[in-house]
């Protein structure tokens, strides 16, 4: 596993945890965009990257939480930009009180969903009805804001790579909103 520091570099300044999914780096575009978004705003990034090998192994979520750890070092994080695997950090969240951009949660995870139906406005969760690991209305009753793309995979893609392009835009855009941008 790898930390890399981005954005700003003042000590006060918000401070971001990108996790990244399995076989889903922070290079690909569901969460670079997200990143750069956070870092054109001001904030601290430290993004997270791991290996297949690495990833998860028989204790995924020790394995996640012990990555939000190391990237946060003696920090507490003000959002988590998450995709997918890096969901499992939601129950580490919910006990923290840490809000978090969720790309693609694992809602087939119990304890991801019922973290997740705990979270207030501060956070945002994104995911397709295509996407397996989506349940539609899973998080109706949360307090977050839920974007559901229609027929989206887990990548957040449809068939066609425009109309992939352009849904993934007004992610960005509803992130940017959400964030206050």
């Amino acid at each position: 596993m790898k930390v890399v520091q981005r954005g700003s570099t003042e000590p006060d300044s918000l401070f971001a945890i990108v996790l990244p999914g399995s076989g889903y780096p922070a290079l690909g575009p569901v969460l670079h965009w997200p990143a750069r978004l956070l870092a054109a705003a001001g904030w601290r990034l430290a993004v997270v990257s791991w290996s297949p090998e690495t990833e998860g192994g028989r204790d995924p979520v020790a394995f996640v939480e012990g990555a939000l750890q190391q990237a946060a070092g003696e920090d507490v994080p003000d959002l988590l930009l998450t995709k997918s695997l890096g969901s499992l950090a939601a129950p580490w969240a919910a006990r923290n009180d840490v809000p978090g951009v969720w790309l693609t949660p694992l809602l087939g995870d119990p304890a991801v969903l019922a973290a997740l139906q705990g979270m207030d406005d501060r956070s945002i969760a994104v995911g397709g009805t295509g996407d397996r690991n989506w349940r539609q209305g899973a998080l109706e009753e949360s307090g977050m804001e839920v974007v559901e793309v229609p027929d989206a995979d887990h990548s957040l893609e449809l068939p066609d790579w425009r109309a992939s392009l352009a849904v993934q835009a007004e992610v960005f855009e509803r992130l940017a909103a959400h964030l206050g941008e």
